[in-house]
């Protein structure tokens, strides 16, 4: 499920998406592999502040919580949707 308006971009297996509600922004990694949706608990006053905060939420959601091999460099190359 993609929104309407916002940014996206992928990250090995999971597609993170920054979008504007109610005048805040919010930060949804989309895991298919796992089928898992995690919405980020902060809400971020910008686009740039939340896609800051992607690259963490992707590495820690991988890496930590289910014990993955990180093969991609540390980028994120954001696409408008």
């Amino acid at each position: 499920m993609t929104p309407a308006g916002g940014y996206k971009a992928q990250f090995d297996y999971v597609e993170l998406v920054v979008e504007q509600k109610d005048g805040q922004w919010l930060l949804t990694l989309w895991d298919k592999r796992h089928g898992e949706n995690v919405v980020h608990e902060e809400k971020f006053d910008s686009a740039a502040e939340a896609q800051e905060a992607a690259l963490p939420l992707a590495e820690h959601h991988i890496n930590v919580q289910h014990n993955d091999t990180l093969v991609l460099q540390k980028k994120l190359t954001w696409q408008q949707i």
